[in-house]
Order: C-alpha cells, then sequence, then structure tokens
C-alpha cells in the first residue's frame, strides 16, 4: 500500500504538505524543497526499513559572510528485523514504544545537547 500524496508535516505555524516526488521510491518535498522525507525499504538476509527527514535552508557561510549557503540536517527512524522470529505486529509494536520514547522534550534536548 502506498503511502497518501501528499504527506502533511506539521511544521509551526502551519502544517507543510510534501508532495511525491518520486514515483519509484516513497520520496516526499516541499514546494520550496525545504522538507524532505524519504520512505525505503529494503530486504535481504534482514528487512531493513528507513524514514527519513531532512531539512535544508539558506543562510550565510561563516567563512564569505557576503555568499548563502545551503546547510540541511535531517533525522531518521531505521527498523531492522531479522527474517524470522517477529512479527509483524511485534515489529510495528517495537516501532510504536520507540516513537512514544522519543516523543519527550527532555530527551529530545538532551539528545540534541549531546548528552547521553
Amino acid at each position: 500500500m502506498a503511502l497518501a500524496d501528499p504527506q502533511s508535516l506539521p511544521t509551526s505555524p502551519s502544517a507543510t504538505d510534501l508532495n511525491r516526488v518520486s514515483t519509484v521510491l516513497g520520496r516526499f518535498a516541499s514546494a520550496d524543497t525545504s522538507y524532505e522525507l524519504r520512505v525505503d525499504h529494503s530486504n535481504g538476509s534482514r528487512n531493513r526499513h528507513v524514514v527519513k527527514l531532512t531539512q535544508r535552508k539558506l543562510a550565510a557561510d561563516p567563512l564569505l559572510p557576503s555568499q548563502n549557503k545551503v546547510y540541511d540536517q535531517s533525522a531518521h527512524i531505521v527498523i531492522d528485523s531479522p527474517l524470522q522470529g517477529f512479527s509483524a505486529a511485534e515489529t510495528t509494536a517495537l516501532f510504536a514504544l520507540f516513537v512514544d520514547y522519543v516523543d519527550n522534550a527532555g530527551l529530545q534536548a538532551a539528545v540534541v545537547q549531546g548528552q547521553a
């Protein structure tokens, strides 16, 4: 089943629509390309599922302040599971547990500040 087109990203002050930019891969991007969402799957000796959100912005280059440079940052979740041993429901439950755990402002701040 394919993801809906467009995907909605809950940015502030209003949501940003991410339109599908690739029919082969799960790639979505905002009209101004400041956000890109990639959903990818690979199956080999293990099943691997990746959700990656990239943010891009144009800002002054600190070495050449009169020139702008494109900067990007990303966050991603990787689900890596064996071919046997865990059901789809168990893998989905682990994914939901992880998302619930990282949905914590204190944890997010600690991770961004490099704390462990």
